[in-house]
């Protein structure tokens, strides 16, 4: 009666056999992720309080550091939310600092809402740096804003890359 021998695997094909399988978990890991982003920003395109937005070429502009909102989106949608005293600030052109949640990276960021004596509404502050460079946001990509007064913040997010 013979007996098999079982066949050990030597150390270079049990390290390229765990590899593959390694690779293979995090593009399971990266497509399951985008997934998620894109079933979220799917949701959010279909909900009523988002302000969307596509970029043109002052948002992105390495000179500019605003970015302009709806006058209409910001007296409906978030000053009618926003403390009363806040509100007024913003009203008399002096900048109302909030707190801005990027949907897609997890991250929080300050910026300053404020009224230009032209009555158009902008957000200053780290615009450029915390959103156009570190996103690489372009003209022409659409973003997404939306006011959260139980946290009393906004999110943000791009629903679409150009």
């Amino acid at each position: 009666m013979e007996v098999a021998k079982a066949e050990t695997p030597t150390p270079s094909t049990f390290f390229e056999a765990a590899t593959k399988k390694r690779k293979a978990t995090e593009e399971l890991d990266a497509d399951h992720d985008a997934r998620l982003r894109w079933k979220f920003a799917k949701e959010l395109r279909l909900c009523d309080a988002w302000y969307m937005k596509r970029l043109n070429g002052s948002d992105v502009s390495k000179s500019r550091k605003k970015l302009a909102v709806s006058k209409t989106w910001v007296v409906e949608q978030v000053l009618t939310f926003f403390a009363a005293s806040a509100a007024a600030r913003v009203e008399r052109g002096e900048s109302e600092r909030v707190i801005v949640h990027d949907c897609e990276q997890g991250s929080l960021h300050v910026l300053y809402l404020k009224k230009l004596k032209t009555g158009r509404f902008v957000f200053v502050g780290r615009w450029k740096d915390d959103f156009v460079i570190r996103r690489n946001l372009k003209k022409g990509d659409d973003i997404g804003l939306c006011w959260h007064g139980d946290e009393s913040m906004f999110s943000f997010t791009a629903f679409y890359r150009n």
